[in-house]
């Protein structure tokens, strides 16, 4: 089903022709309500959109109930104050009032977009549950709060600047800044993350960063600086593991779902599927450690195969990086000692001498590879009269 409406032009001019006082608003949750939310208004709902008939989801057709969001467009005169993963209200005019100084919310969006056309000025797409509202004039609305969002933005491109330029202590600085001043930013805690990082002020602060910004990373800025941040995130959290051990259940915890996210945003990219791959290969390992009997195994199993097909959708994007083969022999070493004598030995044993052929050709010397491995590698070759 689709659904549109436009506003009469002559309410949308005299509604973004109010000063910023007017445009106050005082919003009630419901009519019984004596309690209002102060928020600005900032544009007029001028479409809503819904999927069509024929491609209701499955769990709409199994509940019998549409559970598919609206899609909103809104027509903002000035976009300042609004951001991507930002929480609008609808609200419904008091006919009592010439203005949309009071008014019944009767809807919420999340911001996904803001955008400029070149007709219609700056728009912004959301999405929400919107079942109360029928073709009718609403407004769009945001909470007032003192959060100072535009300064908070130049601090942190300052600090981008100095850490460009290796001037870590200046970077710190601003980017501290910018925290203090919008202190649900993403992008700021990403950015505040690597700079602890690389002045070496040690993992625990660069843990914390990172932290704050997966939990408000639905109000990441653009989708390049979200893809960075959780491949960044990743890179960490299998580091932080492998310092703390096995002792750190929380981060092996945390690891999967930062993967999962990675690969539905960005099924693309490379070291998405690379660091997925190791994230479930540490499960496994660690599952190794600590489980035992049926439950166990049958784990294991799921991590085992998780590992291979992550292994394997990598390696089809991408064969000549080191890091990878490592991994991959080191998880073949694994499969390759646990089947021996059942039928799958052999298939495990042979690629592991074809990662370690991969490994040899593009090793870069970055690192020590482990003596064990390497015998390991010959012992298979030694077996299958290849070496």
């Amino acid at each position: 089903m689709f659904r549109s409406f436009l506003l009469c032009i002559l309410f949308v001019t005299a509604t973004f022709a109010q000063s910023s006082s007017d445009r106050l608003a005082f919003a009630f949750r419901s009519q019984a309500s004596l309690d209002p939310l102060r928020m600005i208004v900032v544009g007029e709902v001028v479409g809503i959109e819904k999927a069509s008939y024929y491609e209701v989801d499955t769990l709409s057709q199994e509940l019998e109930v549409d559970t598919r969001p609206d899609t909103v467009t809104i027509k903002v005169a000035d976009p300042k104050g609004i951001r991507v993963g930002q929480t609008l209200y609808l609200l419904e005019k008091n006919q009592d009032h010439k203005t949309f100084r009071d008014g019944n919310i009767v809807g919420m969006i999340t911001v996904k977009s803001v955008y400029q056309t070149t007709f219609f000025g700056w728009q912004v797409r959301g999405e929400g549950y919107l079942r109360l509202i029928e073709d009718r004039p609403v407004t769009a609305a945001r909470l007032l709060d003192t959060t100072k969002y535009d300064e908070a933005f130049m601090a942190k491109k300052k600090g981008d600047h100095y850490f460009a330029k290796g001037q870590m202590e200046e970077a710190l600085r601003m980017y501290k800044h910018s925290v203090s001043l919008d202190p649900g930013s993403p992008d700021s805690h990403y950015a505040l993350g690597k700079a602890h990082w690389k002045d070496g002020e040690g993992y625990v602060s660069t843990a914390f960063e990172y932290s704050m910004a997966w939990k408000n990373r639905e109000r990441f800025s653009n989708s390049q600086e979200r893809l960075l941040f959780l491949v960044d995130y990743l890179r960490f959290l299998t580091f932080y593991f492998k310092i703390e051990g096995k002792e750190n259940k929380k981060q092996l915890d945390l690891m999967p779902l930062v993967a999962k996210e990675a690969r539905n945003l960005y099924p693309k990219n490379y070291e998405v599927w690379l660091y997925s791959f190791e994230t479930s290969f540490l499960n496994l390992l660690h599952s190794n450690m600590a489980d035992t009997g049926m439950d166990g195994r049958k784990k294991r199993d799921e991590w085992s195969d998780r590992s291979e097909e992550y292994l394997q959708k990598a390696y089809s994007l991408r064969k000549s990086d080191y890091y990878l083969h490592k991994l991959a022999c080191e998880f073949y070493n694994l499969k390759w000692k646990e089947t021996r004598g059942s039928v799958k030995e052999t298939d495990y044993r042979n690629k592991l001498i074809e990662h370690g052929k991969l490994l040899r050709l593009y090793y870069t010397g970055e690192t020590t590879l482990s003596e064990d491995l390497l015998n390991a590698i010959r012992l298979a070759e030694k077996q299958s009269g290849s070496f």
